[in-house]
């Protein structure tokens, strides 16, 4: 029968990895997702898209690299390289690769039926060729009127292709769900809202700051989260802004505008209405690939936009999620933080090629999704927000407002006398009480702190803010979020209400960044690719740039702030410069731009 699950399946992925040992035996899946039903055998002329991902080499090489070109101290800065370069570096001996290809064409797929990703291997199979590959079995699951096949039972591979083969991806794994959904915020429940014009306002961008060289940008979507080049051009005209469509070159994978998403409205929405003029793109990763699909995909495509937002994530200790929880995930030999680590070295390659990744740092708080109630003890972080990798953004919300827009837009004339849009006023980090959601921040387990972080982090600790006990958090681990941006009270169209989220001040940050690149590609030729050393440096030697964010908490999570009779969930508070809960604080383009100049001698 069924077997019933009780663990919330959110994530839903599940990463076949080899163990170290000489077993043939990967994996055994006796259990799926509780929100689908195991049906009939697959048909065996069913096909399935994976990946192969193949043990990389001279990892110590790719880092040193990537210190060196991300480091604005280095005489080696923003010297980025090719995609061949990149594959070059970390590709796997011929003769290993020659093996995979060996094993493969015992089952009649050949070279020319494979795509070498350098590291990594994807190609297609049906069924009955994919139960003899990995002795194992396949089944139709349903859930509603959609339909999988996902392998079932033990599944493995031969014994002498252990040391060559790091994971297998796209067999086991089960569509992502609901990772970062935007919060509706009533509209009765707040008088003053943000638009675009509220961000030119607040972060020094002004009304003139629009790109005039068509930097890229990008927003990153999974889960059939699709967009409306209708509803953009409505929310253009509501907002009294231009935004160019969306050129369909630039519209990466299967979007299906008749069903638009709210995470995927929000996003495209606002990365395009704060960085006008800049050249937009949409990015959709088919269901199951997750993080590592995503970026094996984008780091071997040939043209890719060179400033992207992300606005998912997940506890990164449970990156192996399927549906049956961490503890039977490690008894089956499935490693997260092996997955964590396979990816950070994706995300390495990707900013290796001058790439910007932007992230959402969570809305759960410290403690996160997996933990509602505060209940465990300790904190979980969200991954890829807690990637080193990335620069990851927290959320804040206006205080004390004032509403004296200079060019107030459509969406702010004309409404209910109760209806203000913001043009200025204190930003706090946001709350459970105020927003429906609280800023994700802390320190990862698996990553170190990083060097460029460690000053500011460690004047956080050491000062004389309230911490939460030791034992929930390893503050020798990387610290998040890097920075924050609005996230609370966010118009978009159809405007049924606000919305909120740090799924919105990942995109606003992002558009920020673009205008940026926009002055710097322009007059160096490179884009300012990886930034968080830059950032940390900037706040220390040009504090101006950012606007330091003092008063919030970020211990309750979007159910609320723990459970009768205590009520009460451990976090951080924000303080003076860094802390875990706003970073180093919101952008101001002006100042920003103005120290980018004098760095880069521009």
């Amino acid at each position: 029968g069924i077997i019933k699950m009780t663990i919330k399946p959110l994530l839903l992925l599940f990463v076949v990895f080899v163990f170290v040992t000489n077993s043939k035996l990967l994996a055994s899946r006796n259990a799926h997702p509780s929100d689908w039903i195991k049906s009939v055998e697959a048909d065996d002329d069913h096909e399935l898209k994976f990946i192969i991902a193949l043990k990389q080499n001279n990892l110590d090489t790719l880092d040193d690299i990537y210190q060196k070109v991300t480091d604005p101290d280095s005489k080696h800065y923003r010297e980025f390289l090719t995609i061949e370069e990149i594959n070059k570096i970390v590709a796997p001996d011929a003769e290993q690769v020659q093996k995979v290809y060996d094993w493969l064409n015992t089952f009649g797929i050949f070279e020319q039926d494979i795509l070498n990703l350098g590291d990594a291997l994807e190609l297609s199979a049906p069924v009955y060729v994919l139960e003899d590959m990995f002795n194992t079995e396949f089944y139709e699951f349903v859930s509603g009127e959609k339909f999988v096949v996902r392998q079932y039972g033990d599944f493995s591979i031969p014994e002498h292709l252990d040391t060559i083969v790091d994971m297998v991806v796209g067999l086991s794994n089960f569509p992502v769900k609901n990772i970062n959904q935007r919060k509706n915020q009533k509209v009765e429940d707040y008088l003053t809202y943000v638009v675009p014009q509220t961000v030119y306002e607040m972060y020094g961008l002004g009304y003139d700051a629009i790109a005039k060289h068509s930097p890229s940008q990008n927003v990153v979507e999974f889960e059939n989260q699709n967009f409306s080049p209708e509803q953009l051009q409505d929310f253009a005209k509501s907002m009294g802004i231009t935004i160019d469509p969306l050129s369909s070159n630039h519209i990466v994978g299967e979007n299906n505008p008749s069903q638009p998403g709210g995470e995927s409205t929000l996003d495209i929405q606002w990365i395009a209405g704060i960085a006008r003029g800049a050249e937009n793109w949409f990015w959709i990763e088919p269901e199951s690939t997750w993080l590592y699909g995503f970026s094996v995909h984008f780091l071997n495509t040939k043209t890719v936009p060179l400033v992207n937002s992300i606005s998912y994530g997940w506890n990164e200790e449970m990156q192996c999620e399927n549906g049956i929880g961490g503890a039977e995930c490690s008894q089956l030999g499935v490693n997260a933080k092996q997955y964590v680590q396979r990816v950070n070295q994706e995300f390495k390659k990707i900013g290796l090629r001058g790439v910007s990744l932007i992230v959402a740092s969570g809305d759960s708080g410290t403690n996160g999704r997996t933990d509602e109630y505060c209940t465990q003890d300790h904190f979980n972080p969200t991954f890829p927000a807690a990637s080193p990798y990335v620069t990851s953004v927290g959320a804040t919300t206006i205080t004390r407002a004032d509403t004296k827009l200079k060019n107030p837009p459509p969406a702010c004339k004309g409404s209910d006398p109760w209806w203000y849009c913001a043009s200025g006023g204190t930003e706090i980090a946001v709350s459970w009480w105020d927003d429906s959601f609280t800023s994700g921040g802390g320190f990862s387990f698996i990553e170190p702190m990083q060097d460029y972080q460690k000053k500011a982090v460690h004047g956080y600790l050491n000062s004389s803010v309230e911490l939460p006990p030791s034992k929930y958090y390893d503050a020798t681990g990387r610290a998040y979020p890097d920075v924050s941006a609005l996230g609370s009270k966010i118009i978009i169209e159809p405007n049924d209400g606000a919305t909120g989220g740090t799924s919105a001040s990942s995109p606003i940050f992002s558009a920020v960044v673009t205008l940026l690149n926009d002055y710097v590609v322009n007059a160096t030729g490179k884009p300012l690719g990886p930034l968080n050393n830059l950032l940390y440096k900037m706040a220390e030697e040009h504090p101006a740039a950012f606007t330091d964010v003092t008063s919030g908490h970020n211990g309750c999570t979007e159910s609320g702030c723990g459970l009768p009779p205590i009520w009460e969930c451990y976090g951080f508070y924000a303080y003076k410069g860094w802390d875990p809960v706003t970073g180093l604080g919101t952008p101001k383009y002006d100042e920003m731009l103005k120290y980018i100049k004098k760095t880069l001698n521009i």
